[in-house]
């Protein structure tokens, strides 16, 4: 048998709808406002609720917001009765958690048809929630109270959102304020790109990779992935490790993971207080990075694009030559490249495109960047490496390209490399690299010209030597 709270401050309307209900075969509970009645329904569990609009104290719709901030209540019915001077504005009326507002000046037969029709719904209490519930409304109040700093705390986050990493930082010391972990990782999601920011994990990255996407039912498909935090040897995860699964409009946009938690129920409690607000921020951090992704990203190789090759190293330039440090730049070109694409077309040449991208991106990993500059020509830019460690990169890309196997067969690629030794600007450390690749070209292809000399005019002299010596 269905339980019903009828809640209203008119003697007369109780006894109306008490008398309706009762003959109709339902339990029925009275309150006379609204401060009773929440008290009522944490001890009765009813499974519908009905409630007059405009009574003293707190009104009927601050009744319905309280009530569905309660899990056991999500899934019960609630209808708000509305009287001539009730004025009730649309925008919170959708968002009270009402399901249905009844005007009392309807004909009373139609009124009586109208909330029995709404009786008869499939709505029902879920007691079964009782341990997440609350004892009287002070608790109800101090849960919404609760609600409103934890998502107030968490969508201030949001302006930060251009900074991805400090923002996953103080959300990762914001959940830190409600329970211990040893470890914490994060994956946020997005059509362009996959990342992982990993707190305390001792995995190694394909494996942390690996176990967040299993927490997932439909995860999008990455060929993209950044990975930050410091990473280990091992391959398995303890088993006392929780995961949360981030949602926004119910796409699967990420996934947090917590190893060794003190106490597992507050934070539990906290993500789920929170969710919206923490997939709103997931939802914006991926946001942000999709329109970062178009505008320095290209499109078909997935490496940075020249704009952003360019601004790269013009900012490393200027940070590099102030602390008194050199890095190295490497101009790539895939050989015979348009005979490629006349003799295979240009759908094997722009998979060609990708797999040599591929290779670039794999070589330099966190030591730097690699672009598509245009066409068929690279460029990667060596932030953390010596002279002998250039080479030794230069030479495993050129030799894994001359063994993978590509659409068409066999495939070189030449570079020109340099360092940033004495040039003055960004420009001249890129085209002395653009001239030791047209020597790298001329002298036979499949090779790497390295060049680390001080200054221009010596540069300029080895290549009139080089051009000299092939004609």
């Amino acid at each position: 048998m269905k339980k019903i709270l009828i809640v209203d401050d008119s003697k007369f309307w109780r006894l109306v709808l008490e008398n309706l209900l009762s003959k109709n075969g339902y339990e029925v509970i009275i309150s006379e406002n609204a401060m009773q009645a929440i008290d009522m329904a944490l001890k009765e569990y009813p499974d519908v609720i009905i409630s007059d609009c405009n009574m003293p104290g707190i009104s009927g719709l601050q009744l319905c917001l309280y009530v569905r901030s309660i899990p056991a209540f999500r899934n019960a019915g609630i209808v708000v009765l509305t009287g001539s001077d009730d004025v009730i504005n649309a925008f919170w009326a959708e968002h009270s958690g009402a399901n249905k507002f009844v005007s009392k000046l309807l004909p009373i037969d139609e009124l009586e048809r109208t909330i029995l029709n709404f009786v008869q719904q499939d709505f029902y209490a879920d007691k079964n929630l009782r341990t997440f519930s609350f004892n009287n409304i002070y608790d109800v109040l101090e849960q919404k109270m609760r609600m409103e700093i934890l998502n107030r705390e968490i969508l201030s986050l949001i302006q930060f959102a251009r900074d991805e990493y400090y923002v996953i930082k103080e959300l990762r010391s914001f959940l830190a304020n409600f329970s211990y972990f040893e470890s914490c990782a994060l994956l946020v999601l997005s059509p362009v790109e996959g990342r992982i920011y990993n707190f305390g994990f001792e995995l190694q990255k394909s494996i942390l990779k690996d176990i967040l996407i299993k927490k997932l039912e439909k995860p999008l498909e990455q060929s993209n992935w950044s990975y930050t935090g410091n990473y280990g040897p091992n391959i398995t995860v303890s088993e006392d490790t929780i995961y949360y699964t981030v949602e926004y409009q119910e796409n699967e946009i990420g996934v947090i993971a917590f190893s060794n938690v003190s106490e597992v129920r507050n934070l539990v409690k906290v993500l789920t207080d929170a969710k919206d607000s923490i997939s709103l921020l997931f939802n914006t951090l991926n946001t942000f990075r999709e329109f970062k992704v178009a505008s320095t990203i290209d499109g078909l190789t997935g490496l940075f694009n020249k704009k952003e090759l360019l601004r790269f190293l013009e900012e490393t330039h200027t940070l590099f030559k102030k602390s008194g440090r050199t890095y190295f730049v490497a101009m790539f070109d895939i050989d015979n490249f348009k005979k490629i694409n006349d003799t295979y077309g240009h759908l094997v040449g722009d998979e060609t495109l990708k797999i040599v991208a591929r290779i670039l991106k794999e070589a330099v990993s966190e030591r730097g960047i690699a672009g598509r500059y245009g066409g068929e020509e690279f460029t990667i830019i060596l932030t953390k490496t010596t002279k002998e460690e250039t080479v030794e990169i230069i030479e495993s890309i050129l030799q894994k390209v001359r063994t993978t196997e590509f659409p068409h067969g066999r495939c070189t690629i030449s570079s020109g490399v340099v360092s940033s030794e004495e040039y003055q600007s960004p420009t001249e450390v890129l085209k002395a690299a653009d001239e030791l690749l047209y020597i790298a070209k001329k002298s036979g292809k499949d090779r790497a010209a390295y060049m680390f000399l001080p200054n221009r005019s010596e540069l300029k002299e080895f290549i009139q030597v080089e051009h000299q010596e092939q004609t």
